[in-house]
């Protein structure tokens, strides 16, 4: 070969590269942040990276995880850094990927490993997965995988499966929709448990189960059941469980109705502070009791926009123990939202929830919510105004000089934005009586923020003031957030 049919040669390489190269696309998502305790002038940083890489038929995932509070460390509040990745081939009817990945199998009865950014909670698992894209809207996965359950709690990050960082799952998922009016799933989920905590034969759980879904004009229905074969820790012998999921909805020209039915005995697994499935709650702020252990209920959420602009909404949600009917929660809530033109919009609910033997030392607690909202549009400014007064009555089993108080939580915040870049808050929470147990004694928690888009891309959050804290919820998973007083910085940047 001459010289010149070489550099030809390698000119022809170096455009096919290009080429190939122009097909190259990388996104990503990265949240930063520093907070400032001023009480005891301690810190916590924190990144998260999520960074996502594909070259034709090859995917590729990167991610960063830092927590680094200051010293002195705890066994609670302590460093955490990891480094996750993910390789996957992908053509158009076929993946196979090794490394990190989030999964959920139906409504999560069998399987559910998510990430959510909101609640700081991020159960994902890692190890090796296939799915197969087939004919008929068909889709099977199969995965074998550990998980790590990342959970963020009383102001720091805690691993909560630390002690069984070694089990293995096994698990298979069909999902088929081959008809216009509906289709089934079925699945398979092995959960492998280390010997030396259960010295029994069959040290492993299994879950399977199905689903089967129906539509018929503005009708459609959706259940689901789960089997749960256990092993009693220990003890040897077979453990049971079932749990399914049923729900319909209807929806007509302006109206919509929405019904759910649960019934979970013993799917839950494992018994404790964390799970490999997580089923849904009919609760609408999140609560759960034990997350399919022991839980049975039923929610209904009707919609309806009777006239122009006029919007109503009304739920309803109670979830108790087969045993014990009386402890559960119970919660509903009404709400409606008017625009008047393009300028306001005015909105106003009420929340009502009891709640027995839920949280820790709690017997029970019941609140009565009203709250408002108004927003008003002038040029490219906007005003918000809103305010919400919480009546409280509160029985505990920690505190023998008051196990029953009653009290008032309120909160307000008034905003001002201009345009889609600036956003200025002042906000102000406030408990009418010293609360030794629930917000550290505090009663008053002001704060300001601003949050500045400086690009379309990049949104920095300040935030100076005090935080309330408490028991809040999301999707079934609850945590105690501590009171904080300081200040917050937040720099989520897309690219």
């Amino acid at each position: 070969m001459t010289a010149r049919a070489v550099r030809v040669a390698c000119l022809l390489a170096v455009a096919g590269s290009l080429a190939f190269g122009a097909n190259l696309t990388i996104q990503g998502v990265n949240r930063a942040e520093f907070w400032a305790y001023r009480d005891n002038w301690a810190t916590h940083a924190e990144d998260k990276l999520d960074l996502n890489l594909k070259y034709g038929d090859l995917k590729g995932g990167l991610g960063l995880f830092l927590f680094e509070p200051s010293q002195p460390w705890t066994a609670i509040k302590k460093p955490l850094r990891f480094f996750d990745y993910t390789v996957a081939y992908s053509p158009k009817q076929l993946e196979v990927l090794y490394g990190q990945f989030y999964q959920t199998f139906g409504k999560g009865l069998t399987l559910r490993a998510y990430s959510d950014d909101d609640f700081r909670h991020y159960k994902s698992l890692n190890g090796l997965r296939g799915i197969a894209h087939l004919p008929f809207s068909t889709d099977v996965v199969l995965l074998g995988a550990r998980m790590r359950d990342l959970f963020f709690q009383e102001g720091a990050y805690k691993i909560m499966n630390v002690t069984d960082t070694t089990d293995q799952a096994l698990g298979a998922d069909l999902s088929s929709r081959p008809f216009e009016w509906g289709g089934l799933g079925a699945r398979y989920v092995r959960v492998n448990r280390d010997s030396t905590k259960d010295r029994t034969a069959r040290a492993f759980t299994e879950l399977y189960g199905g689903d089967i879904a129906a539509t018929a004009g503005p009708l459609d229905f959706y259940g689901e059941i789960c089997q749960r074969l256990g092993t009693k820790s220990g003890l040897g012998g077979r453990e049971k469980g079932l749990g399914y999921y049923l729900s319909a909805t209807a929806a007509f020209s302006g109206y919509s109705v929405v019904g759910e039915y649960m019934n979970y005995d013993r799917i839950g697994f494992p018994t404790g502070v964390y799970h490999w499935n997580d089923p849904p709650t009919p609760i609408k702020s999140g609560v759960a009791l034990n997350r399919g252990e022991d839980e049975k209920g039923f929610g209904i959420i009707a919609t309806a926009t009777p006239v122009g602009t006029l919007y109503l909404e009304g739920d309803y949600g109670r979830l108790y123990k087969h045993k014990d009917p009386n402890s559960g929660v119970v919660e509903w809530e009404g709400k409606s939202r008017y625009s008047l033109g393009t300028d306001w919009t005015v909105e106003a609910k009420f929340n009502h929830m009891v709640q027995q033997n839920v949280e820790l030392h709690v017997l029970s607690r019941g609140t009565d919510k009203p709250s408002v909202l108004v927003n008003y549009l002038l040029g490219q400014s906007t005003f918000a105004l809103e305010g919400e007064y919480n009546f409280v009555t509160e029985g505990r089993d920690d505190t023998p000089a008051e196990p029953n108080v009653d009290y008032h939580e309120t909160a307000l915040a008034l905003s001002y934005g201009y345009g889609q870049a600036l956003l200025f808050t002042v906000g102000w929470q406030y408990v009418d009586k010293k609360l030794d147990i629930r917000y550290a004694g505090q009663q008053s928690w002001p704060m300001f923020e601003t949050v500045w888009s400086i690009t379309e891309r990049n949104v920095l959050r300040v935030r100076i003031g005090a935080e309330r804290g408490g028991y809040t919820c999301s999707g079934g998973v609850c945590r105690f957030e501590s009171p904080f007083t300081g200040a917050k910085l937040q720099l989520i940047s897309s690219f």
